[in-house]
């Protein structure tokens, strides 16, 4: 192998460990930080299509509680997670659909907790939520 060339499997190990979407894999950003890299730069789940991405109800526990299993290779796994109803506070995109969500509409988000959920920022629309078979 050439001196300029990049073992395959240093490259992979280092995109596993700070997320595909960073332009530098040298930086020193901290952990926080790579894991929010799929995200931006707010934390706020990216409102593009996701590849990466597998959002399914689990159960309805009752009108204003959902469980969610939430995973997303570029950043975190929550194999049952609680989401809470709410109001949404800013716009957004659907996390299970990909409509567009507006302030105002009714959401799920995940329930808040310390330390706060890597995908804290996400919300999944209530007409989504109703039409969604529980796997």
């Amino acid at each position: 192998m050439l001196a300029s060339q990049t073992d395959p499997w240093i490259q992979t190990i280092q995109l596993l460990s700070c997320g595909s979407q960073l332009p530098d894999i040298g930086n020193k950003m901290s952990f926080r930080a790579r894991r929010c890299a799929s995200f931006g730069n707010d934390g706020a789940p990216s409102t593009g299509p996701s590849l990466h991405r597998v959002v399914s109800l689990l159960e309805r526990i009752s009108p204003s509680t959902v469980t969610i299993a939430w995973r997303d290779s570029t950043s975190c796994s929550y194999g049952a997670q609680i989401w809470m109803g709410a109001n949404a506070k800013v716009s957004g995109v659907c996390a299970m659909s990909g409509a567009q969500i507006e302030r105002g509409d009714r959401i799920f988000r995940p329930r808040h907790s310390k330390p706060a959920p890597v995908n804290a920022g996400a919300m999944i629309l209530a007409s989504a939520i109703a039409t969604a078979k529980a796997v």
